[in-house]
């Protein structure tokens, strides 16, 4: 398709070879990737749900036409039920983060959000003891970890997005940093910690669910 050029309103060259019948704005450049895609999407819902049936009749002592079928079933679902929230929450911010940096390869654990948690944690247990993270439990310590999360990412990231000097290379390069720090004063705080306390704050950061559910799959 030869190029053409024509002139607008404000006499700026436009070359119009860039708006040709070729471009188009649907999501697939083909039919074969748009096949390709729903092929694998249906394939791992398909996989999903298998699994998910496996993890609830996996090792379970009663039959499925039992009556107690129900209450063992509903004590996997708990389990099962945040398993999907977190891979629907993580997989939806993985997106969002990658769209927006127009990069495939980070995350957003770049941002240093993990770190921080683990820090709220760490110091909890490191300044009031196991007393106080042992108590730390339910939907009130839950919006208070939220509220200071957000606010947290506010102070130290509402700044990089805001102005004239907003810049989205500079929020990463934050986020690595103070990720960095936080994992660092994290770590040298668990290591002044006694080794109960320690197994207890493991437990709590990284291993709550499979603590709790293994029994429950062990059944």
């Amino acid at each position: 398709m030869n190029a053409l050029e024509y002139r607008n309103n404000d006499n700026v060259v436009i070359d119009s070879s860039l708006h040709n019948k070729n471009r188009s704005a649907r999501a697939f450049r083909s039919k074969q990737e748009e096949k390709r895609y729903w092929i694998l999407l249906i394939t791992l819902i398909v996989l999903g749900l298998l699994s998910s049936y496996g993890l609830l009749v996996y090792n379970n002592p009663v039959p499925i036409d039992s009556p107690s079928f129900i209450p063992v079933a509903k004590r996997r679902m708990v389990a099962l039920v945040a398993m999907i929230i977190a891979a629907i929450c993580q997989s939806l911010s993985t997106v969002a983060f990658q769209s927006i940096t127009n990069n495939r390869i980070i995350t957003p654990s770049l941002l240093g959000f993990e770190s921080l948690y683990s820090t709220i944690h760490t110091s909890t247990i490191f300044f009031f003891g196991v007393g106080a993270l042992v108590n730390f439990t339910g939907i009130v310590p839950f919006i208070i970890q939220v509220i200071v999360m957000v606010m947290m990412s506010l102070i130290l990231y509402g700044w990089l997005l805001s102005g004239k000097y907003g810049n989205l290379q500079l929020m990463l390069l934050v986020g690595i940093i103070i990720g960095t720090g936080l994992r660092s004063v994290s770590s040298f705080m668990r290591r002044l910690l006694s080794p109960s306390e320690f197994d207890i704050l493991q437990a709590d950061c990284l291993g709550l669910l499979i603590m709790q559910t293994l029994p429950i799959f062990l059944l």
